[in-house]
C-alpha cells in the first residue's frame, strides 16, 4: 500500500509546472524522472510510482521485478502500481524510448512487522538493553550492508549487585524509517534478576514414613529451613522414578513443599527432594518400602445358628501380598486360630452356645516389616437362636404386696428371638408391666408362660397380699370444774 495519499495528482501537478517553466525558458532538454525516489513499503505490500519524461506518455515505461499495472496516464507521465513487493533488495527504473535521456532509479526500502523479521532493514535498527530504567547498552547497525531480513543478537555482560534483586532486564528495538516510513518500536518480556549477597546455605529435611501400603496415599514434606530469601527457594520432588505434584509454603525463613505419594509396585522406592536457591542446589533422599497386605475375607458357615449347632469360621485372603504375612481368627477376648507364614486359608470350628449370640469374630492379616506390625482385618457377628429361659432375676417367684397400694408385676424371659411372656390366674390373663391397685383377690398363684419359635418355659409366681389393719383409737373426754 502506498505511503502517499495522492501521488498521481502530486506528480501531474509537479511535472506540469516543470514542463511549463522549461518551455518559457526555451529549453529543450531530454529528461526522465521517477517519484518517489526512496519509497518505503511493508513486505508483501503495494507501492505507486510515477514516471515522467520529456516525451509522449506512450514511450514511458517502468522496469521492475514486481507485478505492475498502469493506473494513471498524462501527456508525459504514467502512474504505476507495484504489488506483492516481496524482495528485500530491489530497484525500479523509469525509462523513455528513443529519447536519449538516462533512466531514473527508485531504491525501495522494505520492512516487516512480523515477529520473525521485526528487525529489518537492519541498518535502521537500534537495540537498547535496560535494567529497570537504566540504559545498559545502545547498539546501532549503520554499517550493516545487507538488506535482507536476519536475526540480530546483542550480548552484554553486567556485574550483578545486591541491590539489583528483582530488577527487570528488557530489550527494546527501534526500527526508524523516517521521514519516508514509520518508526516501529517494540519491547521484550522482562527477565527479573535474582541476586544474592553471598552463596546461600541449604540443608533440606525430608519428613516421611518409611513404609507405605500399596494403593494408599501418604503425605510427605520437604523443608528448607533458614534460607533467605525463602520465597526464592524452588523444589523438585520425585518418587519411584516419577515427578510429584506438590504445593509450596513459606513462613519466615522456612520454605516447604508438601506432596502425597502412592505406588502399586511392592518393594523399596526412592523419595528425592531437591531444593535450589540461586546458584546452590541440594538433594536429600529416603527409601520408602512399599508393602502389600492381602485383603482378608471372613466367612461364617451360617451367620445364624441354633444352640448346639456346629459353626465353621474360615479366614482367607485375596490380592497381592508381600512375603511373610500370617492370618489369625480372633474374638474380643482371645486368639482362636493362627496360620503358618504365607498360608492363604484358616478355619475354626465351634458348637454354638447361648452366650455366643452377638459374638464378634475377626479375620486378621499381619505383616511384620522391620519390627513393625502392619495389620488389616474384617469382622462379622454370629447370631445364635435359643428358647426362652426364666429365672429369679427376670421373673421373681414370690411377691408380697399391701392391699390398697399400687404395684406392677414384672416377668420376662431370656431368649432369641425375644420371648412372649403371659401370666394367668384362675383362667384370667393378668396385665404384666402395668401398675395395678392391689386388692385381696390379687393374692394367689400365677402361672407365667414364655414362648418363641425355639421353645417355651413355665414358672409359677406366688403373690401375697397383706390386708389393711383395723386399729380402734378411743376418744378421751376431760371435764374440769373450777371453784
Amino acid at each position: 500500500m502506498s505511503l502517499l495519499s495522492n501521488p498521481a495528482f502530486l506528480n501531474f501537478d509537479y511535472f506540469k509546472k516543470w514542463t511549463l517553466i522549461h518551455r518559457i525558458q526555451g529549453v529543450e532538454e531530454h529528461f526522465v524522472r521517477i517519484w518517489p525516489e526512496n519509497p518505503v513499503v511493508q513486505f508483501g505490500g503495494s507501492l505507486e510510482i510515477n514516471c515522467s519524461a520529456s516525451i509522449e506518455a506512450d514511450a514511458i515505461g517502468l522496469e521492475t521485478a514486481f507485478r505492475r499495472e498502469i493506473i494513471g496516464t498524462g501527456s508525459n507521465w504514467k502512474l504505476f502500481r507495484l504489488t506483492n513487493i516481496s524482495d528485500w533488495n530491489t530497484n525500479s527504473l523509469c525509462y523513455a524510448k528513443d529519447s536519449g535521456a538516462k533512466t531514473a532509479k527508485a531504491t525501495i526500502t522494505v520492512y516487516s512487522k512480523s515477529h520473525d523479521d521485526c528487525n529489518t532493514p537492519i541498518r535502521d535498527l537500534t537495540v537498547t538493553l535496560l535494567k529497570g530504567e537504566e540504559q545498559l547498552l545502545v547498539k546501532t547497525f549503520k554499517d550493516h550492508t545487507q538488506l535482507e531480513a536476519g536475526a540480530v543478537v546483542v550480548n552484554h555482560r553486567i556485574r550483578a549487585q545486591q541491590n539489583d534483586y528483582n530488577k527487570t532486564i528488557t530489550c527494546q528495538t527501534s526500527l526508524d524509517l523516517r521521514p519516508a516510513g514509520p518508526l516501529l518500536a517494540n519491547t521484550s518480556h522482562g527477565i527479573s534478576l535474582r541476586t544474592f549477597g553471598e552463596i546461600p546455605s541449604i540443608a533440606p529435611l525430608l519428613h516421611t514414613g518409611l513404609f507405605l501400603e500399596a494403593g494408599t496415599l501418604m503425605k510427605v514434606t520437604c523443608d528448607a529451613p533458614e534460607v533467605s530469601p525463602a520465597d526464592e527457594a524452588t523444589f523438585d520432588l520425585w518418587f519411584a522414578g516419577k515427578p510429584l505434584t506438590f504445593i509450596t509454603t513459606v513462613m519466615g525463613g522456612l520454605a516447604s513443599a508438601q506432596a502425597e505419594i502412592a505406588s502399586s509396585s511392592v518393594g523399596d522406592h526412592e523419595l528425592i527432594c531437591t531444593v535450589s536457591l540461586g546458584p546452590v542446589t541440594r538433594t536429600v533422599k529416603k527409601t520408602v518400602n512399599v508393602f502389600a497386605l492381602p485383603k482378608p475375607i471372613l466367612q461364617i458357615g451360617s451367620s445364624e445358628a441354633v444352640v448346639g449347632q456346629k459353626v465353621n469360621i474360615t479366614c482367607g485372603v485375596e490380592g497381592s501380598a508381600s512375603p511373610g504375612f500370617k492370618m489369625q481368627i480372633l474374638d474380643a477376648a482371645k486368639t482362636l486360630a493362627s496360620s503358618n507364614v504365607n498360608e492363604h486359608f484358616l478355619q475354626h470350628a465351634m458348637i454354638a452356645q447361648q452366650e455366643d449370640n452377638e459374638r464378634e469374630f475377626i479375620c486378621q492379616v499381619t505383616l511384620t516389616i522391620d519390627g513393625q506390625a502392619k495389620e488389616r482385618s474384617v469382622s462379622k457377628k454370629l447370631t445364635v437362636f435359643y428358647g426362652p429361659q426364666m429365672d429369679d432375676s427376670s421373673c421373681p417367684q414370690i411377691w408380697t404386696w399391701k392391699e390398697g397400694s399400687t404395684t406392677t408385676l414384672t416377668c420376662s424371659a431370656l431368649g432369641n428371638p425375644t420371648a412372649t411372656v403371659q401370666c394367668w390366674k384362675d383362667g384370667r390373663l393378668y396385665k404384666i408391666g402395668k401398675p395395678q391397685l392391689i386388692q385381696i383377690e390379687h393374692d394367689g398363684i400365677y402361672q407365667c408362660n414364655a414362648t418363641n419359635q425355639y421353645g417355651f418355659d413355665v414358672r409359677d409366681v406366688t403373690i401375697y397380699v397383706e390386708r389393711k389393719s383395723c386399729n380402734y383409737q378411743p376418744n378421751l373426754h376431760l371435764t374440769l370444774f373450777v371453784k
